[in-house]
């Protein structure tokens, strides 16, 4: 069992307009919740994989807050220094801690799940670019290969990487999104996908996409019989 509760907002978007804000956390349980807080540095590294580490670069209260049945608690956050000409990205931990076991009637062996959620908050640049490179897009042996660099000062959120692959008479014969959430400022993510080999046979040109919440880039390739299975 865990303990329900929500939080409001899920992110938080600070910089020179903004150097506070405020998460709440109602809970929508029948018994009060208490929760600990932590701030980490999000970055990500050269496979495209979150890392988290301490820091100081937020200010945050409570630590430590509790909740009583159908009210909210107010965690209130700010940035320690100004905005800096990169994007500062961090994780703001909401951990459920332990309670009062909930009894329920008739069932045995219970076990208490606790939640721990990260709300991403981002310190905007002084000057936000908006810039995305396809390093690499390639198909071999039927695997497609690409990756990505966010190459502005600011994350870039991934709506959707579209592959579309079309035959000689130019009608499409094979369509496949990759999802992805977080592009960090600087990071580089690879991404790949195989095709059948019935399918590959049919294409002659594939089409490539990238979609995020603030521009898209696309790129083709023109598939030869060699690339495929």
């Amino acid at each position: 069992m865990a303990g329900e509760f929500s939080v409001n907002p899920i992110r938080l978007d600070l910089g020179a307009s903004a150097r506070s804000g405020v998460i709440a956390i109602r809970n929508e349980d029948k018994q009060k919740l208490s929760f600990q807080i932590d701030a980490k540095e999000w970055t990500q590294d050269l496979a495209g994989l979150d890392q988290y580490a301490d820091t100081n670069g937020l200010i945050f209260f409570p630590k430590i807050l509790s909740v009583e049945p159908g009210e909210e608690g107010l965690i209130r956050v700010g940035a320690r220094a100004a905005a800096a000409p990169a994007e500062k990205t961090y994780r703001l931990f909401i951990e459920e801690l332990p309670g009062a076991t909930k009894a329920l009637e008739g069932r045995g062996a219970q076990i208490n799940v606790l939640i721990r959620f990260g709300a991403p908050v981002f310190i905007a640049p002084l000057k936000p670019q908006d810039s995305l490179d396809i390093e690499s897009f390639s198909l071999t042996k039927g695997t497609v290969s690409l990756a990505a660099k966010n190459t502005g000062n600011r994350h870039q959120v991934v709506q959707g990487i579209e592959l579309k692959g079309s035959d000689a008479g130019g009608k499409q014969v094979y369509a496949l999104t990759l999802a992805d959430r977080y592009l960090l400022t600087g990071t580089t993510k690879s991404y790949s996908t195989a095709i059948a080999a019935d399918q590959c046979a049919k294409i002659t040109r594939l089409s490539l996409e990238f979609k995020t919440d603030k521009l898209s880039v696309a790129r083709h390739l023109d598939v030869t019989r060699a690339m495929c299975p």
